[in-house]
């Protein structure tokens, strides 16, 4: 069974302009960090709240967490947001690219099947 592409007979052109459009958009993406900014509420004794910002993220397997400074947190959610960003384009493009390749061995095999005619 041939997915996505076949199923839409989508051509190789058309989905090599879907990847150039993704990559063109994936250049223009600024800075990024893989993680979660995550806001944490502190009550103290007197029943005082306050709040802090700490960056979790994965580092050879393991959780690790990393302050963030209050007036960082602006641009820290914009990294977050940046590299939802990218991980969704690289999908798209991979997505994309694994089409191409199904559709190219879809039009060489009904060619060989055509010459043998």
């Amino acid at each position: 069974m041939y997915t996505y592409c076949m199923r839409t007979g989508r051509s190789i052109k058309f989905l090599a302009t879907k990847v150039r459009a993704r990559l063109k958009r994936l250049g223009r993406c600024g800075p990024f960090v893989a993680g979660s900014l995550n806001r944490v509420e502190h009550t103290g004794k007197s029943g005082t709240v306050s709040v802090s910002y700490l960056l979790t993220f994965k580092e050879k397997g393991k959780t690790r967490t990393v302050y963030v400074p209050k007036d960082m947190v602006p641009e820290v959610e914009q990294w977050v947001k940046q590299y939802r960003e990218v991980k969704k384009l690289m999908a798209e493009i991979s997505r994309f690219n694994v089409g191409i390749i199904r559709r190219y061995v879809f039009e060489k095999r009904a060619a060989d099947r055509a010459r043998e005619r």
